[in-house]
């Protein structure tokens, strides 16, 4: 069975700076205000910071894709306002988006040859490239999330309940075409840069899991598994910047995921147990305040 899902839409986030005010019993008029939790509040500032991980069902990289890296990579940037046209300084280039296992320690990662760890370490590594300092906490990016939901039941990789698991049949709930079936997926990406006369700055991450028929330009193939999130802003414009998503199944991948989360820029996010990077500055303490 094959799904398409397709989405754009402009993510608000009202929480940027509200106040309001009431009248008490004495009459007196008390005002209260409240700060954002997030670094760039109303996506609308003009130098983004976004980027992508990729996991699979036990929440971990398990090996990386040939010639992919690890499954991490960010588009940071600021603009330069100094001359015309406007131009946009990348903070991260390919050589850091493409590290991997094979790349050692360089950055100051030391993951060993843990493919899992170094996804972790890769995140932090790209984050402080990409880190915008504010009060009270500095930021990163925000997060595009992928997940591939196929389990290989044979191979036993995901602990169950924190403990090894032990080897079953594939089940409807787990699916598993075979060895393998648990794979990152390519990933692609076009720079932000500026498209057209009137400052229109686009940019995206795209691939698939089928990688056997993986293609670098941005086309579907088939019917195959694909993703692509594609993010569109006016230079200069008051706007939010307008994030388009795209993920397709396939017979082999029936069970994907793809996310634009908002996570903490220290600690764990999402119930995933590395060290994380994102957008929350600050982490709701009230107990009637969930994610």
């Amino acid at each position: 069975m094959e799904k398409n899902t397709y989405g754009s839409f402009k993510l608000m986030i009202i929480l940027s700076f509200l106040s309001y005010s009431f009248v008490g019993s004495d009459c007196a008029t008390i005002n209260i205000q409240y700060a954002s939790a997030l670094g760039d509040p109303g996506m609308k500032n003009d130098s983004l910071r976004v980027a992508i991980e990729s996991w699979n069902q036990c929440n971990e990289v398990g090996e990386e894709a040939k010639n992919m890296g690890s499954p991490r990579m960010a588009d940071c940037f600021d603009l330069d306002y100094s001359s015309l046209p406007v131009k946009i300084n990348h903070k991260v280039d390919e050589v850091d988006n493409r590290l991997g296992v094979q790349n050692g320690t360089y950055g100051g990662i030391n993951a060993g040859e843990s493919a899992d760890i170094y996804a972790a370490q890769k995140e932090i590594y790209l984050g402080n490239k990409c880190q915008v300092i504010d009060d009270p906490n500095p930021w990163q990016f925000w997060m595009i999330m992928l997940k591939n939901g196929n389990t290989d039941t044979l191979a036993a990789i995901c602990p169950e309940n924190g403990k090894k698991a032990k080897p079953f049949p594939p089940t409807g709930r787990f699916p598993c075409f075979g060895k393998g079936c648990m794979n990152m997926p390519s990933m692609h990406h076009k720079y932000t840069s500026i498209v057209d006369q009137e400052g229109l700055m686009s940019g995206s991450f795209y691939g698939t899991w089928d990688l056997d028929t993986d293609q670098e330009d941005d086309s579907v193939v088939g019917n195959n598994s694909y993703y692509k999130v594609k993010w569109e802003k006016k230079v200069g414009g008051n706007e939010s910047w307008v994030f388009h998503h795209l993920l397709k199944t396939s017979s082999k991948y029936p069970w994907l995921m793809l996310y634009l989360r908002a996570d903490a820029s220290r600690g764990f996010s999402g119930g995933y147990h590395y060290d994380t990077r994102g957008m929350m500055k600050m982490v709701r303490s009230n107990p009637l305040f969930h994610f």
